[in-house]
């Protein structure tokens, strides 16, 4: 592996270029993912409208009912989007899926789920440093307002960093996730900032988008907000399968 990325990441052209690659493997996606994706938009229905009345619903026994039910729903929706995630990513990426069944769990999801955790955690750690750091120095200047944002800011590059984990080890199970880990952010040396929008940023704004729709007060706009987190996920995953196809090249 080379000590250095001669070329940046095209933010522009990955963004167009997702957009087009979704497009194009739109009938082998369809073939992939129709199951984990009417799950999950089941899920999402169910989350939105039929759980919730169940929890407004008076009598005690009702309303624990409906937090129970509101957990099992959260549960699954996360379990069915690590395996929609991952058959994206293997499309994407063309690896064979696990006997071509329409749904299934292996040891690509299970390193997924794990690598989730551990960013997560990684995550956590960089912020709770960065917020050290920062509150001390903003303490010279008093009230900063806004500016205590930029606590986020290291962790989201970090993030950005070892995105590539993901796709890592969904074309690879057999990889460790140290391994992963550290070839994710050795390859993504010069395009941190890069990816910290395409991986992190990016996505937030779409989510906060389809969340603004979904509160609109727009006709059935919160069901088709739920559809709508189900349908942008392929593009999603196409910008990191991209990503990580254009710097594996380079490596």
């Amino acid at each position: 592996m080379t000590d250095h990325i001669a070329t940046r990441l095209p933010l522009l052209k990955l963004i167009l270029g997702a957009a087009v690659f979704a497009y194009e493997k739109r009938f082998v996606l369809v073939r992939s993912l129709w199951l984990p994706f009417a799950i999950g938009m089941s899920l999402s229905f169910a989350d939105s409208f039929g759980v919730k009345i169940i929890g407004e619903q008076k009598e005690a026994d009702e309303v624990a009912a409906g937090y129970g039910a509101q957990i099992f729903v959260i549960t699954a929706m996360f379990f069915i989007t690590v395996i929609a995630t991952v058959r994206a990513y293997r499309v994407f990426l063309e690896c064979d899926l696990a006997d071509n069944s329409p749904i299934s769990w292996g040891l690509s999801e299970t390193k997924f789920t794990l690598a989730m955790f551990f960013l997560a955690m990684i995550f956590m750690f960089a912020l709770a440093m960065s917020s050290t750091v920062l509150v001390t120095i903003f303490k010279a200047f008093g009230d900063v307002g806004y500016l205590a944002m930029l606590n986020f800011l290291p962790p989201i590059y970090i993030a950005g960093r070892l995105i590539l984990v993901f796709p890592e080890v969904s074309r690879n199970p057999e990889i460790g996730l140290f391994e992963a880990f550290k070839w994710s952010w050795l390859v993504t040396k010069g395009n941190g900032l890069v990816l910290m929008f395409l991986a992190v940023l990016f996505p937030v704004a779409i989510a906060l988008a389809i969340n603004w729709f979904s509160l609109a007060g727009v006709p059935l706009a919160e069901l088709i907000g739920a559809m709508l987190v189900w349908v942008v996920l392929p593009f999603e995953v196409a910008l990191i399968a991209l990503s990580y196809s254009t710097l594996q090249k380079l490596s």
